[in-house]
């Protein structure tokens, strides 16, 4: 028996009837569309492989339930993992925007020294090089500066905050610690 003819028979013969069967079952037609092509191509396989199916008209039903289970199934396992995503990164630009409120005055307490080089850095957002220039030291004295600035600044949070971090390392969110002697954020 020729196989070609085998599937475009049935090509002609169920795809109208099957597609109008998953359009029925999922969501969108595109979708409806992607799951046909799937079980013609099972059954190209398996006409391809001296498993032809004996009574075609039922076991294209049999295959698209199951490509249709599959579907649901790949469905379920995502959405919920992209729920949990966006809520962390919404949970972190909350906590983030927060904290951020304290940085410039905790920056101001730091040593002169590294408040100035951390405001043109990471306030200004002026690189490097430019800061370098502006404070008239080198380049290595500035990431040096910066570097340290960075770490006590860290302390300075750490001494009155409680962070929480997402499973990335990221901060989702803080607390002030009970009987914080903070002044910037209170």
């Amino acid at each position: 028996m020729n196989h070609d003819l085998t599937v475009n028979r049935a090509w002609l013969e169920y795809r109208k009837q099957l597609l109008a069967y998953i359009c029925a079952k999922v969501d969108s037609y595109e979708d409806a569309e992607d799951i046909l092509d799937d079980v013609f191509s099972s059954l190209i396989k398996a006409v391809n492989h001296k498993k032809h199916p004996t009574r075609i008209g039922p076991w294209l039903y049999h295959v698209s339930k199951n490509r249709i289970v599959d579907y649901y199934r790949a469905k379920k396992r995502f959405e919920p993992l992209l729920d949990n995503v966006a809520q962390e990164q919404k949970q972190q630009v909350n906590a983030i925007q927060s904290i951020s409120k304290c940085m410039i005055p905790m920056i101001r307490e730091l040593p002169e020294n590294y408040q100035h080089a951390m405001m043109l850095s990471e306030i200004e957002e002026h690189k490097y090089k430019d800061v370098a220039t502006q404070l008239g030291i080198t380049l290595s004295a500035v990431k040096s500066r910066i570097l340290r600035g960075r770490k006590l600044l860290y302390g300075n949070i750490l001494a009155c905050c409680e962070l929480k971090h997402d499973r990335s390392g990221g901060i989702i969110d803080y607390e002030l610690k009970p009987n914080n002697t903070c002044r910037n954020c209170s």
